[in-house]
């Protein structure tokens, strides 16, 4: 492992400006054993080295804290198919027709599908996120540090009111958790490592949501290696572009399962992010947007409203 820090270590003086390199090298420190591992996966150097000497790209508790224990809070989508949410969707989808609709007709995703998507994850471009993605995933990927794993017990525990019992349970989640994520966000540096080769923006520049989502349909790294699609024909896949956005969550549906069936469809949402109340969300927006334009064919969504939506949901 030593000599793997003194490579990185190597890369990051003969680059690095003279008044930057103590924070470099504490950095170096921080994350020597996830870039112990990134080397051993086989990430290119090159991709390590930026990594450190960009002074974006940092550690940062918040996103160990949000990753890993904030999936004990119950999320809730509800305001995304609220009157104002069914306005400027339906102004979106018109405005936007032929382009909604050429996706469409190659991915046979419904517009308004595609419409309730970018809505629910971006406001169709309105927010986009203001954190570093890289940041995002080299953080998470030591949230099963011991410190780590202690410092997201410490903050539960300060708010937990129950039994000895159930608190040792609570902290096996959080270990477990822990685990999970910082495997997840191990994954993700491979891809972003990979997306650094094919990105028309600098990768180290990319801000998303704290969980490292990106671009107005908001793909994580390894979903824009799979499924992110040029959809002005440049020769480049720019997710903060419309055209691209549309026809890659058309694409993403479609390739990961949507079709005629109900539980095709609702598998494929659900795909997407693995939430139910997500999955509620987009396809109740979906349906409003169907509502309030009747000429469309909404035999693609058979949900009865009259039955909760989360009894409804593929588990």
């Amino acid at each position: 492992m030593k000599n793997i820090l003194y490579i990185t270590l190597a890369f990051v003086l003969f680059f690095g400006c003279n008044h930057a390199l103590s924070a470099q090298t504490e950095k170096v420190e921080v994350f020597s054993n996830l870039i112990e591992k990134l080397y051993m996966a086989g990430v290119d150097s090159a991709f390590i080295s930026d990594a450190m000497r960009n002074p974006k790209v940092q550690f940062e508790e918040k996103f160990v804290r949000i990753n890993v224990i904030g999936a004990f809070k119950k999320p809730d989508y509800s305001n995304h198919y609220n009157k104002f949410s069914v306005k400027k969707s339906k102004t979106f989808y018109k405005e936007h027709f032929e382009l909604l609709k050429a996706a469409e007709n190659k991915f046979d995703v419904p517009a308004e599908v595609i419409t309730s998507v970018l809505w629910v994850e971006t406001r169709h471009g309105g927010y986009l996120g203001k954190n570093n993605i890289a940041s995002v995933f080299f953080s998470t990927a030591l949230a099963n540090t011991e410190e780590n794993i202690q410092m997201n017990k410490d903050a539960l525990k300060d708010k937990f009111d129950g039994t000895e019992k159930e608190l040792d349970s609570l902290y096996k989640r959080i270990e477990q958790r822990a685990d999970k994520k910082a495997n997840w966000a191990f994954d993700q540096l491979l891809a972003l490592a990979k997306l650094q080769a094919v990105s028309p923006i600098d990768i180290f520049e990319i801000e998303g949501s704290w969980a490292g989502a990106f671009g107005m349909s908001q793909f994580l790294p390894s979903s824009y290696m799979s499924w992110a699609y040029d959809g002005n024909g440049d020769d480049k896949i720019n997710l903060f572009e419309l055209e691209d956005a549309i026809f890659s969550v058309a694409n993403y549906l479609k390739s990961n399962g949507w079709g005629s069936s109900e539980k095709e469809q609702k598998a494929a949402v659900h795909h997407y992010n693995n939430s139910n109340a997500y999955v509620d969300a987009v396809l109740k927006l979906a349906s409003l947007i169907v509502d309030e334009n009747p000429d469309n064919d909404s035999s693609y969504l058979k949900v009865d409203f009259k039955t909760p939506l989360n009894k409804q949901i593929i588990q």
